[in-house]
């Protein structure tokens, strides 16, 4: 079976395990190419050299709440597309920017910070939900970091999962556009090398670091990307 022709929009860096699209692509097991849309790469000249046959949205260091011009433009840019019928997928910021674009908001998450292996309940939706086909009950692991929530989703959302830390771990706008807030390309030795990079910062919050590297386990959340790609492919 040919794999499907997948565009990564990246939204920041990280010198962590070879970049955010490097992660992707060793979730999938295949190369994608990559459009830096923080870096100002915008989508339309790749939509018409690639015609991509769907879109992820990668995770960031950088805050949808900063509403950058060069968010702002991406979400609107991404909700239209997925309109035109190109299956679109979200991850954690790009969760978030879709969130928003569509009219819900995003904030610091009074919460605090959602780091490691973390437990998330599917709702009657999720569960039906093609993304989540692969689970067969209501609480699924998965590999999560993030400060900024959704809160609250957009009008029309449909809430696919949800934990005590952020209300919206999941949701779908259409039946092309759909995000997740945590990590589904995060592997185990990622998600603890990530742990360990922000030690300091996790200390300052009261969170301890070697406990949640060691409460990190490995995870099926990584067929979520699977089952997007099964959803692309058939476009």
């Amino acid at each position: 079976m040919t794999d499907p022709r997948l565009l990564i929009v990246q939204t920041g860096t990280t010198t962590l395990h070879g970049d955010y699209p490097a992660w992707f692509e060793r979730a999938l097991g295949f190369a994608m190419p990559v459009l830096k849309a923080h870096q100002g790469e915008k989508l339309a000249p790749s939509l018409e050299r690639l015609r991509p046959q769907g879109i992820i949205v990668t995770g960031s260091p950088l805050s949808v709440t900063e509403k950058a011009p060069w968010m702002l433009r991406l979400g609107d840019d991404l909700l239209r597309i997925g309109a035109r019928g190109v299956p679109v997928l979200g991850v954690c910021f790009g969760h978030q920017l879709l969130a928003r674009a569509a009219g819900g908001e995003v904030v610091l998450n009074p919460r605090g910070r959602e780091i490691g292996t973390v437990h998330v309940q599917l709702t009657e939706a999720g569960r039906r939900d093609p993304l989540f086909a692969w689970a067969g009950q209501t609480d699924i692991e998965v590999q999560a970091t993030h400060l900024d929530a959704v809160d609250p989703l957009p009008r029309g959302a449909t809430l696919l999962a949800s934990n005590e830390n952020s209300a919206a771990q999941a949701f779908r706008l259409s039946q092309t556009v759909a995000a997740v807030q945590f990590h589904p390309e995060l592997w185990p030795e990622a998600m603890r090398d990530l742990i360990e990079s922000r030690k300091d910062k996790l200390a300052e919050e009261g969170l301890d670091a070697q406990k949640l590297r060691s409460n990190v386990r490995e995870v099926r959340a990584g067929e979520v990307l699977q089952a997007f790609a099964r959803q692309a492919r058939s476009t």
